[in-house]
């Protein structure tokens, strides 16, 4: 998940360890929640909002729906079609 944390963390000049202080968490945490290697929970992600005074979507802006893989198809049978009448 894409985030904010770094930009808003550094916009107080403020470290890892500073944030995680401020949230209750350890420094690794907040460096897993940068790196995007880890989804905070809602919880958390209001608190380290909070923590900044903004709001949870502007740390954490949604993301835009993935399309599909690849496109439906629709599969056609071999016998063919009977009538229901």
């Amino acid at each position: 998940m894409k985030n904010r944390v770094r930009f808003f963390r550094k916009a107080k000049h403020w470290t890892q360890a500073d944030l995680a202080a401020r949230v209750g968490v350890n420094r690794e945490c907040i460096d897993a929640i940068e790196k995007g290697r880890f989804l905070p929970s809602i919880a958390l992600a209001y608190n380290i909002a909070a923590a900044f005074e903004g709001y949870v979507y502007e740390v954490f802006p949604p993301q835009s729906p993935t399309p599909p893989v690849a496109p439906i198809v629709q599969l056609q049978s071999s016998a063919p079609a009977r009538s229901l009448a």
